[in-house]
């Protein structure tokens, strides 16, 4: 068959097809998803650094393809490069057809992977946040602009219908002048126990979990953030052997387009406990002057409780798969950002983007937040200025 899109994937972890969990991630159930919709050939080349991975990844694959019922519209191949994105692309033969990089590895390896991916001219969308540091962000930037070579983030959020009709109800002036917005998004201890245990001492819960909400702030009302103040606890990880924070506090001092000034804060934590009724507890609130706006993140009205497990909160609107006639589909949020990003890939509009998709350039203003609360952390909680000239 001749494959007429072609997919570079960078990682086979969690986010991408479930990894040793029962479930099946986002990212590859999206490409499949987005192959079966369109009824277009795919064929995936996958960074592989270990067997186990790529047994892994095949396992979860085969599973899907049955699911959906494709066939052989998708197809795969592995490229072992031991880690390294030289040695990636000193292996990958770029074909004429159209290619789409996708970028879900850990976030301190953002920015090598971007950069190589961008030099080799292939358009990516990188799971947030982009990189860890702003000046990594502004450079992949700069050569985005300077070779012409889209970059967008993988900000699922702003497909969520829940925020969608936030931002509405913002943009027609509903809540008036905004005055502060909050928000707790935790995690369960088994994500940095077990599930990302080799690399979270890399990162931390802010950069990696908190900086949804940053964006969801720059997607709803469009301001610029202006100063940032954190402070955070090693307690608990650490006495498991793991330096990084259990929790982290930021406020953060936005701009709006009225020149107007408001307060967000942000509580994180990866310490929240396994039997949790949700893998996440997250919320979101804004208030202004004449009204307010409350996103119950976690809670959305679907609860399962059987003899066998304690009751689970069920988001529906993420990452779900569905039963069709003869087969089954995934739906939600998390996928439509997959979706749609091959579709603009794919068409190469990107003068008439969704409003939704978060390009480079709107990122900047997530990677100056967690770039800032990092240095503020480290300077006892002193407020950081952000240079809104660079983003």
């Amino acid at each position: 068959m001749d494959y007429k899109f072609e997919i570079v994937l960078i990682g086979s972890g969690c986010y991408v097809c479930g990894g040793k969990t029962k479930n099946f991630g986002t990212i590859l159930p999206g490409i499949l998803t987005f192959s079966k919709i369109n009824k277009i050939s795919i064929k995936i080349i996958v960074a592989i650094n270990k067997l186990e991975s790529a047994n892994t990844f095949s396992n979860k694959f085969n599973q899907l393809k049955d699911l959906l019922g494709i066939d052989d519209l998708v197809k795969y191949e592995f490229i072992f490069c031991n880690g390294s994105s030289k040695n990636f692309i000193s292996q990958y033969s770029k074909n004429n057809k159209i290619v789409a990089g996708i970028i879900s590895i850990p976030d301190h390896l953002h920015f090598e992977w971007s950069k190589t991916l961008i030099e080799a001219k292939i358009p990516i969308l990188v799971v947030k946040p982009l990189t860890l540091k702003l000046e990594e962000s502004n450079e992949l930037f700069n050569l985005s602009k300077d070779l012409s070579i889209p970059i967008f983030v993988e900000f699922h959020k702003r497909f969520d219908r829940q925020l969608k009709y936030a931002k509405d109800s913002f943009m027609k002036g509903l809540i008036g002048i905004p005055l502060y917005s909050f928000t707790e998004y935790t995690q369960r201890k088994e994500v940095p126990l077990e599930n990302f245990r080799s690399w979270v001492e890399k990162s931390n819960i802010f950069s990696y979990l908190g900086v949804h909400y940053v964006d969801v702030i720059k997607y709803v009302t469009g301001s610029t953030p202006k100063r940032v103040s954190a402070t955070g606890q090693k307690y608990f990880l650490s006495s498991k052997g793991i330096n990084t924070f259990d929790s982290i506090q930021c406020n953060i001092i936005w701009e709006t387009n009225n020149k107007t000034l408001f307060n967000q804060i942000i509580i994180s934590n990866w310490v929240e406990s396994n039997k949790s009724s949700a893998m996440s507890k997250q919320d979101f609130h804004l208030i202004g002057t004449s009204g307010r706006i409350d996103c119950e993140q976690k809670e959305r009205g679907l609860r399962i409780l059987t003899d066998t497990n304690y009751t689970e909160e069920i988001n529906p609107d993420f990452t779900r798969i569905f039963s069709q006639k003869e087969s089954f589909i995934f739906e939600g949020y998390g996928i439509d950002s997959i979706k749609n990003y091959l579709h603009n890939i794919l068409n190469q509009d990107f003068q008439n983007l969704d409003c939704r998709a978060c390009n480079i350039k709107e990122a900047l203003s997530s990677t100056a937040v967690i770039d800032a609360a990092s240095k503020s952390i480290i300077n006892n909680s002193e407020w950081i200025e952000i240079d809104s000239t660079i983003i």
